[in-house]
Order: structure tokens, then sequence, then C-alpha cells
């Protein structure tokens, strides 16, 4: 019997089972996590784990999906006002990694890690190909703005997994900035630019 998303106890259980695995992932780490543990953990019988989930990870996709969707959320809401400082999305992407780093950490080095940074990738490629489409005219485009997009969507994700790897050495607000201005300036030519003056932000003493 298929079972209907959109019924609010479908919708309670699946988040019951989500916080719980969520939990025992702070708590143990993925790898000892049993199916009875997320049960017991969700207050739940393990046959309710079977109705909503094929198994382990499943649940693991599901919790990177609403994290990625609950960030592109946050992320589509930036103001067409703030998207003229070009790195308000990192900043909103950077203050919920300083959140929920340990999160982020511990999804990012399990099996799902990859489809995080690949949806990641993709969430920000599309946002910087808009910012570059609404700002840079297509004759002046040495290279498709796709390319571009895909390449900083790249180092940005990758920039930001150094920065929970060691520990935030750096604010949330600095680590915007600073990819944002690394990603233009190495993207400079791309966008014609031949020669780049933007001052990097100041490095925090």
């Amino acid at each position: 019997m298929s079972i209907n998303q959109n019924d609010l106890r479908v919708i309670k259980t699946r988040q019951g089972l989500r916080d719980a695995f969520l939990r025992l992932l702070l708590e143990k780490g993925y790898d000892v996590i049993s199916i009875q543990d997320i049960a017991t953990e969700a207050q739940a019988a393990r046959v309710t784990f079977y109705r909503h989930y094929k198994n382990k990870e499943e649940l693991l996709i599901d919790c990177i999906d609403m994290i990625y969707e609950e960030l592109a959320g946050h992320i589509k809401q930036v103001s067409k006002e703030d998207y003229q400082q070009g790195y308000s999305p990192m900043l909103v992407f950077y203050r919920q990694l300083h959140e929920d780093g340990k999160i982020y950490r511990l999804l990012s080095t399990s099996r799902g890690g990859q489809f995080l940074v690949n949806r990641l990738i993709k969430l920000f490629a599309e946002r910087i190909q808009i910012f570059i489409e609404g700002r840079v005219p297509a004759e002046q485009l040495q290279v498709p703005s796709e390319i571009i997009a895909h390449h900083m969507a790249s180092a940005f994700v990758g920039l930001a997994n150094w920065w929970i790897e060691n520990d935030q050495p750096y604010s949330p607000e600095y680590m915007a900035q600073i990819s944002f201005w690394l990603g233009l300036a190495g993207g400079a030519r791309g966008f014609g630019v031949e020669e780049f003056f933007l001052d990097p932000p100041p490095i925090p003493k």
C-alpha cells in the first residue's frame, strides 16, 4: 500500500525518523547506526521505519535532501538589493554551515556525501549563472556562462568543505566575501575583463 506523502501523520513520522537519525549520527557516526537504533531513538517500531524507508541509505539521502531544500529556500529569499553585494548568497550558506557545521561535516563524509556536494554545486551554479547573465553582457563573455558558473560553484563548495574540516578558522562573513572575491578574480578573463582591480577583503586580525 502506497503512503500519502502529504498526510500530516506521515510527515510527522518521517521528521521524527530524520531527527533521530541525525542525533545518532552526531553521537555514533554513520557506519555503526542500525535500523533498530533509529527506530528506538525515534520511539517507533522497526516496522514503522520500513514503511517509510527501504534502508539506512535512503534515510540518509532524505536527510541530505531536506537540509539542501532548507538552504536553497534561504538562498532564493535573498533580495535583489542584497544580490548587488554579490556575496550575499554565500553569506547565507556560511552562516548555516556555522550553525550546523558538525552535521554538514558528518554528512559530507558519509556514503551520501557526494550527493550532498553535487546538489550544493548545482544550487550555487544556478544562482551564479543568474548573477553573471544579469551583470555581464553576453557579447562580453569569453566563456559560456554555465561553464564559469559551475567552475566557481565547485570552488565555492570545495573551500567551504575545507573551512568545516579545519574547525571554521575564519568568520562566515569573511569566508563569504573572500570566496566571492576569489571567484570573481579567477573568472575575470572569462567575463571579458582584461585586468581585475577589485581589492580582496582585508584579512581578519
